[in-house]
């Protein structure tokens, strides 16, 4: 299970803290955990270019070739959604099944004055100020990522194909609008989760749930 976190947090606070680890290693899981570059424990570096999606997705894989790890179910979250559709269309060889969480069509960086994130009144400058503010992490680091996301908007085509595919999100969660019609649209499966935001959907048993029964799914087949 690789399990790929959001924009200004890391993996222990995106996943580890919301039990994710210990829920899924009882299923019998084993979890690869990554801190994306720009976040956690890896380098964060202050230019924009190297936070392509392309740059990211290089270092998963990197990264699995040195774990030995052909492939993987990967489960991403918000941003790490995003870069988990990237790497089912660069390999998708390695990917066996898709999980989007917190994630939709929409552009997530509308209205951000991307050349001073925060600065604003945009859903995505509050984030920022939000962010960059907890203890470790980098705020020139983060507008760099910012900008290097922001350069290459999201596109719904080509999709992913041939990999079985999730989409979860809270029913509150303005930031993976339409997530339910990218699902339609993409012929994958979508779960919301009643009562929930984009910043509290992702410790839901619900969402664990969701995934439990979707790799199990993968299983029987």
């Amino acid at each position: 299970m690789l399990l790929l976190h959001g924009f200004g947090t890391d993996f222990d606070m995106n996943w580890r803290a919301a039990g994710w680890p210990r829920a899924l290693e009882a299923a019998g899981r084993r979890v690869i955990g990554p801190d994306l570059r720009g976040h956690g424990a890896s380098d964060k570096p202050t230019d924009s270019g190297l936070y392509l999606p392309e740059h990211f997705v290089a270092d998963i894989l990197a990264m699995l070739d040195d774990l030995g790890v052909n492939s993987v179910d990967v489960v991403g979250y918000s941003m790490g959604s995003r870069l988990a559709w990237e790497l089912a269309l660069t390999a998708p060889d390695r990917v066996r099944r898709l999980v989007l969480g917190g994630f939709g069509p929409a552009n997530a960086l509308a209205g951000l004055d991307t050349a001073e994130p925060g600065a604003g009144d945009s859903p995505f400058d509050h984030v920022y100020r939000t962010v960059a503010a907890l203890p470790g992490n980098d705020a020139a680091a983060l507008a760099a990522c910012v900008r290097g996301q922001a350069s290459r908007p999201f596109q719904e085509e080509p999709r992913p194909q041939g990999i079985p595919m999730l989409l979860v999100s809270g029913a509150k969660d303005t930031v993976a609008e339409g997530a339910a019609e990218l699902a339609e649209r993409c012929g994958a499966s979508f779960v919301e989760i009643p009562g929930r935001d984009h910043a509290n959907a992702v410790s839901s048993r619900v969402f664990k749930q969701a995934v439990a029964a979707f790799l199990e799914e993968g299983q029987e087949r």
